[in-house]
């Protein structure tokens, strides 16, 4: 391995942490239903910036793990080697990093619901809402498919779709390279029109596979773009955010942006990986990202709203204090129960988060970080 793979496969490692922070700045947020106004007053101007950040710049994390969930599936993957036994070698691996956290979180969300429920009951108190109570009334084909409970699982759930059909895109990539890609941006695109699960995501996945098989280096490849995915990445975002809910023209623009947005992204952290302390601060915090994207849903966020909507009400300077503090309050939790849960049950924490945390288990030694 050379030194550029070198850094690309660390670079990749220091990119998830800032991820997942995109990923709780977009979940803090809900998705408002009325279109943007041409008008300067402060509600108008904080519904753009929540909106462009939130729901145009953050869903770029998401695509980043799926296009590294492709990427890494085949990575290393030697000349000759792919065969029945390479592909079954991977996917016992993912059960055990990808189907067991996916059955654990889900039912341990299952539990938690039951128990805050009967806790509350207990002393007396009135749920805020029973939209959890009936999400747990629907039965465990909503737990771990059609919902699921712990929502932001439904990656996880792709994510097992597309390890099934990994060994798909093997072939077509190797005999047909350009007319396999060409396929793959098709999909991609019609997903603007066609909201069928798989089209983004099996895009986005084949293209990380597609990139992996050639041997292409995701570095050297987004710096020949780095100039012109910069330029072109704000002015699309910019217009995406503008006709948010119009039509579908910004789920246009926002396919669009991905691109540009993700390459922008990787060079920026290209850039910041030259800081020592800052890599070394991110390779160390690696361990706390699945953790951190399994629980923030658990009633933490939810939570850490309700106490700033309590606390600061729902004035136009509470919801910008909220914007910003909901995620970094809601990430210092998770990292506090992370840690906090390290210390006491290590075994326990590294099982339940597919062996991603640093301690010595069973599988330790061939599962890779694919979510």
């Amino acid at each position: 391995m050379n030194e550029l793979d070198v850094r690309q496969s660390e670079l990749i490692k220091t990119m998830r942490f800032p991820l997942i922070i995109l990923v709780l700045f977009e979940h803090s947020v809900r998705t408002y239903n009325a279109p943007m106004q041409w008008s300067f007053n402060g509600p108008n101007v904080f519904h753009f910036f929540s909106e462009m950040i939130s729901h145009f710049l953050c869903p770029i994390a998401v695509a980043w793990f799926f296009f590294f969930s492709g990427f890494l599936f085949y990575h290393n993957l030697q000349e000759g080697e792919f065969g029945k036994r390479w592909v079954v070698q991977k996917w016992h691996r993912r059960v055990h990093s990808i189907v067991i956290p996916h059955l654990f979180w889900n039912l341990l969300n299952v539990l938690m619901v039951l128990l805050v429920t009967g806790l509350f009951y207990l002393a007396g108190i009135s749920a805020n809402s029973n939209d959890p109570m009936i999400a747990v009334m629907r039965g465990p084909v909503f737990w771990f498919i059609t919902g699921p409970i712990d929502y932001p699982l439904w990656y996880l759930r792709d994510l097992i779709v597309m390890s099934l059909l990994a060994p798909v895109f093997y072939w077509p990539a190797r005999k047909w390279p350009w007319a396999t890609l060409t396929v793959l941006l098709v999909l991609y695109v019609c997903s603007w029109k066609i909201r069928f699960f798989l089209f983004p995501t099996f895009s986005l996945f084949g293209l990380g596979a597609w990139m992996s098989i050639h041997k292409y280096n995701l570095i050297l490849f987004c710096r020949k773009v780095k100039y012109p995915a910069a330029i072109l990445s704000i002015p699309i975002l910019l217009v995406a955010t503008a006709f948010y809910n119009n039509q579908g023209l910004d789920n246009l623009f926002r396919l669009l942006f991905f691109p540009f947005g993700m390459v922008t992204f990787l060079n920026i952290c290209d850039r910041l990986y030259e800081l020592r302390g800052y890599r070394d601060l991110m390779l160390k915090l690696t361990e706390t990202v699945f953790f951190i994207y399994v629980t923030h849903e658990i009633y933490i966020l939810g939570w850490t709203k309700g106490l700033f909507l309590r606390v600061f009400g729902q004035t136009l300077t509470a919801r910008w204090i909220a914007y910003i503090f909901v995620p970094v309050v809601t990430l210092a939790v998770c990292l506090g129960l992370f840690y906090l849960i390290k210390h006491i049950m290590p075994k326990m924490l590294s099982f339940a988060c597919g062996w991603r945390t640093v301690h010595k288990a069973p599988y330790n030694k061939y599962i890779s970080n694919c979510a």
